[in-house]
């Protein structure tokens, strides 16, 4: 908040506590702050007209900040990089085109099938970073720690463990990036009007224009993607997390809804699953929903659904 604005109240507080205040003061108290909130409003227009415009170079430095400290030996840095992208994975915490941009990277490693108005399209200008290795570093990251509990090529001790408490919370995290980045693409446009709701009294400037893939592209070419990465199934990974929901019932749950992200998106992946025994697996977590978790049973009800829903 405003220290200025707070230190005005603390007073007011403190004089009404020893009986020190007349109700004129407060009345004209109120109405100074009135004015003074005017005057910062006025002095941040111009920042709210253009913040749009800059909101993709944000992102990028952003994520290039959370790659930076997912990159680093000490866990606390770890785990503040992959807290930072849950949270640039959300549109309701950092807006549409931030939460695209770093879904795509979550999934994909690029940028590439991001196109701006006035950014991307101009001759040479593809992806918004014209190298984009800390962008696939951040994709390798998250799928090692979903599918093997670790990081890159780390050797094994007591604090890189599977079983350590620092690698679960890491698991966890990562399993809380990959289900926002599969939502993001899957609904791409869920977010667009309440992002783009102006201020009563702050006319905002029009929003580029963003376009991206379609849900199931994107969808199909993480999968082929993250096989070819780790040289394993990742829907196998997600379905055998969400089997284990009576021990881990938080893993579980944001396995479920990547499953069923995934299983909306795309009619193969549907498919897959349904070949892995996905259906009995979400019967039993949805048993150990009914009875001790409702995040998971609402989950798991979601991908029945999308199990039986056919694609458009």
């Amino acid at each position: 908040g405003d220290s200025m604005v707070f230190h005005r109240y603390a007073r007011r507080i403190l004089d009404a506590a020893v009986g020190d205040i007349e109700e004129s003061d407060l009345a004209d108290s109120v109405d100074a702050d009135k004015i003074y909130s005017k005057k910062v409003q006025r002095l941040l227009s111009p920042e709210l007209k253009n913040q749009d415009h800059q909101e993709h170079e944000n992102a990028v430095v952003a994520l290039e900040i959370a790659h930076g400290l997912i990159m680093k030996d000490r866990m606390d840095a770890r785990q503040l990089g992959l807290e930072s992208l849950c949270l640039l994975t959300d549109p309701a915490k950092t807006g549409y085109m931030t939460a695209v941009l770093a879904s795509h990277v979550v999934l994909l490693g690029s940028t590439g099938g991001v196109e701006i108005a006035g950014v991307t399209d101009a001759p040479g200008n593809e992806s918004i970073l014209k190298d984009e290795g800390p962008f696939q570093e951040i994709r390798e990251t998250i799928l090692s720690l979903v599918q093997f509990s670790r990081i890159g090529e780390d050797e094994e001790d007591e604090a890189t463990s599977p079983e350590s408490e620092s690698m679960i919370l890491l698991h966890n995290l990562a399993l809380a990036v990959l289900a926002n980045a599969l939502e993001v693409v899957e609904h791409p446009e869920r977010y667009i009007e309440d992002d783009n709701e102006d201020n009563d009294d702050v006319k905002q400037s029009p929003r580029p224009r963003l376009n991206t893939q379609g849900s199931e592209k994107i969808t199909e070419e993480f999968l082929s993607q993250s096989e070819e990465f780790s040289k394993k199934d990742l829907l196998k990974t997600l379905i055998g997390e969400l089997g284990n929901a009576s021990a881990k019932p938080h893993n579980a749950t944001l396995s479920a809804k990547c499953i069923g992200s995934l299983c909306r998106a795309s009619d193969e992946a549907k498919r897959r699953a349904k070949e892995l025994g996905a259906k009995t697996v979400v019967a039993t977590a949805l048993d150990v929903g009914v009875m001790t978790h409702l995040k998971l049973e609402t989950e798991c009800q979601k991908v029945f659904r999308a199990m039986e829903t056919q694609n458009d």
